[in-house]
């Protein structure tokens, strides 16, 4: 079991602190979370670095979808 077990995450925008978005899938799929394509009501968390309206940005914050930074995703896989 890992730290991010039945998490789903959709990443949008640049990385910053990872070589590439993969690397990022990599890194949660390794911690237990899963890794969707869109934004959807189900989904636990979008991952971005910047709040510039994206039109992912706008529907998570549409449907109330937790809204998070690389730095707070290595926070959360830590613990």
């Amino acid at each position: 079991m890992g730290s991010l077990d039945n998490l789903s995450f959709c990443i949008t925008g640049d990385v910053e602190t990872f070589k590439n978005r993969t690397e990022v899938q990599e890194y949660i799929k390794n911690h237990g979370g899963l890794i969707k394509s869109g934004v959807s009501k189900t989904l636990s968390y979008l991952v971005t670095n910047s709040d510039e309206p994206t039109a992912k940005y706008n529907k998570a914050k549409e449907l109330g979808v937790r809204i998070i930074s690389e730095a707070q995703l290595r926070a959360m896989a830590e613990k």
